[in-house]
C-alpha cells in the first residue's frame, strides 16, 4: 500500500485549500452563485429533455401500445387466417414500426422469429435487428395471444441520436454556465470586497485615532451607499461627541481648579494656623458654599446625562404651564429686582401640558435665568406660553449666529475670560429636559436680544 501513504498527504493538502479557499467571501459567493446557476440551468434542460425527447419517447411508447391493443383485439374479433392475413399486411405497410407474429408453425411479419427475451407489454425491451450490414436498436415488448406470440417495436436509432445529440449540448451548457458562473461570481464578490474594503479602511483609520475618516460612497444610492451614509453620520456624531468630551474635560479643570486651589490654600493655611489661632465657623462657610457649587456642577451633569439616555423616572401628569411660569418669575424677581429688569408674562387660560412638573418648572426658571444674566442691567424679558412650549425673548445683546449650535455644549461658555458666574449648563439642560418631553430648543436673534423657544411637543388640553 505504498500509494496510500502518497494520497493521504494529497488528500489532506486538497483539504487544507479548500478550507483556505472557502474561508473567503469571494470565494464562498462564487461558489454559491456558480451552484445556483448549475441548478437553474439544469432544471431548464431537465424541462426542454421532458418537452422533447421525452415526449417523442412517450408518443412512440403510447403508439406501440395501441398497436399492442388493436393487434390483440382483433386476433379476438377475426378468424385465425383472417388475422394472420391482416397483420401481415400491416408489417408490410409500418415502416417505422416492427410488428411480427410467431406461432408453432411460422413466424409473420418483419422478423424471422421474435426474441424469447421481451418483457410483456407495456414495459419495453431492447434488441438488436439485422438490416444488411447495419445493426439496428428497437425497444419493444410481446403480447401472448391464444395461438402464438405477437411483437410490436419501434426503432430507437433515431430517438438516439436525439438524446445523444441533446446530452452533448447540455453538457456543452453546463460547462458554459461554470465557466460563466465562475468569472461572474468572482466579479461580483470582488466588486462585494471592493466596497467592504473601503469600510474596513475606514474603520482603521478611525481606529487609529483619526476621526476624520470617513466611507467613500460611489453616489449611486445602493445599500453599500446607504450603509455608507449611515456609517459617516455615525462617525460625525462620535467625533463631535469625542470634541464635547474633550471640551468638557478642559472646562471642568479650567472651572473647578480655582474654587478647588481656594478651598486648598485655606485648608493649608488653617492647618498651619490651628496651634494659634483655632478655626471658626465662619472661615468654613465660604469652603462650604466652594464645595456645594462643586457638587452642584457635578449634580447637573449627571442630571442631564440621565435625561439624554432617557434614564430619568419621571411619572408624566396634566401639569398647568400658568403656575409654573408664575411660579418662576416669583422665584426669579428679587434677582431681576436688582438688575432693574422688567419680566412680562404672555399667558392664555388653563393651559395644561403632559409632563414632569418639576422638571418643566426647572426648564422655564432656567431660560429666563439665562435670560436674566446675560441681557444686562435695565433689560427687558418676555415670557409668551404657546400651546406647546414657551418662548422667553430679551432685548440684550444676543448670540453670535455662529455660536447657536455651541452654546448647547457642556459647560461651554462664550466668553473666553470664564469670568461670568456659571458653569455654561444651562440651555444644554434646558434641551434635555425638552427632548425628554419630546420636544426640542431653538435659539434666534431678534436685534437687539434673543430668542429662546422651548418645544415640548405634548398636546394641549384646553
Amino acid at each position: 500500500m505504498t500509494w496510500l501513504r502518497f494520497l493521504k498527504p494529497s488528500v489532506a493538502s486538497a483539504i487544507d485549500w479548500w478550507t483556505a479557499r472557502f474561508a473567503s467571501f469571494a470565494w464562498r459567493f462564487t461558489v454559491l452563485f456558480t451552484g445556483i446557476l448549475l441548478l437553474l440551468i439544469s432544471a431548464i434542460i431537465f424541462v426542454l429533455y421532458q418537452l422533447s425527447i421525452g415526449e417523442i419517447s412517450r408518443s412512440k411508447q403510447q403508439q406501440l401500445n395501441l398497436i399492442a391493443q388493436q393487434q390483440q383485439l382483433l386476433a379476438g374479433q377475426l378468424q385465425y387466417s383472417e388475422f394472420l392475413q391482416q397483420l401481415s399486411l400491416q408489417a408490410e405497410q409500418s415502416r417505422d414500426w416492427i410488428i411480427a407474429y410467431q406461432d408453432s408453425e411460422e413466424a409473420l411479419g418483419d422478423l424471422s422469429r421474435v426474441p424469447s427475451h421481451l418483457q410483456d407489454c407495456p414495459d419495453l425491451s431492447s434488441f438488436l435487428v439485422s438490416q444488411g450490414d447495419d445493426l439496428r436498436v428497437y425497444s419493444g415488448c410481446i403480447v401472448t395471444l391464444a395461438q402464438g406470440t405477437l411483437l410490436v417495436a419501434f426503432d430507437e436509432e433515431d430517438l438516439y441520436f436525439l438524446q445523444q445529440r441533446f446530452i452533448n449540448a447540455s453538457i456543452v451548457s453546463l460547462l458554459l454556465t461554470i465557466i460563466l458562473g465562475g468569472f461572474s461570481g468572482r466579479y461580483l464578490s470582488k466588486q462585494l470586497l471592493k466596497r467592504i474594503k473601503g469600510f474596513n479602511q475606514a474603520a482603521a483609520v478611525v481606529q487609529s485615532g483619526n476621526w476624520s475618516a470617513r466611507v467613500p460612497s460611489t453616489g449611486r444610492g445602493d445599500e453599500f451607499d446607504i450603509l455608507a451614509s449611515n456609517i459617516n453620520r455615525m462617525l460625525t456624531q462620535l467625533e463631535h461627541s469625542f470634541q464635547a468630551v474633550s471640551g468638557v474635560t478642559d472646562a471642568i479643570a479650567h472651572d473647578l481648579r480655582t474654587p478647588l486651589g481656594r478651598v486648598r490654600l485655606t485648608l493649608e493655611s488653617a492647618i498651619e494656623d490651628a496651634a494659634h489661632h483655632p478655626i471658626k465657623a465662619e472661615a468654613l462657610e465660604p469652603l462650604l458654599t466652594e464645595v456645594d457649587n462643586i457638587i452642584h456642577t457635578f449634580s447637573s451633569m449627571l442630571e442631564l446625562s440621565r435625561l439624554e439616555h432617557k434614564q430619568a423616572r419621571s411619572s408624566f401628569e396634566q401639569v398647568n404651564l400658568n403656575v409654573i411660569a408664575e411660579d418662576a418669575i416669583e422665584l426669579l424677581q428679587p434677582v431681576a429686582q436688582d438688575r432693574h429688569q422688567t419680566i412680562d408674562l404672555e399667558t392664555t387660560p388653563t393651559l395644561t401640558l403632559l409632563g414632569d412638573r418639576s422638571l418643566i418648572f426647572r426648564a422655564l426658571f432656567n431660560t429666563l435665568e439665562n435670560a436674566s444674566k446675560y441681557a444686562g442691567d435695565g433689560a427687558t424679558i418676555q415670557l409668551s406660553l404657546q400651546p406647546t412650549g414657551f418662548i422667553v425673548r430679551d432685548n440684550g445683546p444676543g448670540i453670535p449666529t455662529e455660536f447657536h449650535d455651541k452654546v448647547f455644549q457642556r459647560l461651554y461658555r462664550l466668553e473666553s475670560s470664564r469670568t461670568t458666574q456659571g458653569y455654561g449648563l444651562g440651555l444644554p439642560l434646558i434641551r434635555a429636559i425638552a427632548q425628554f418631553h419630546g420636544g426640542d430648543v431653538t435659539v434666534s436673534n431678534l436685534s437687539p436680544g434673543l430668542q429662546v423657544s422651548v418645544t415640548l411637543l405634548q398636546p394641549a388640553l384646553t
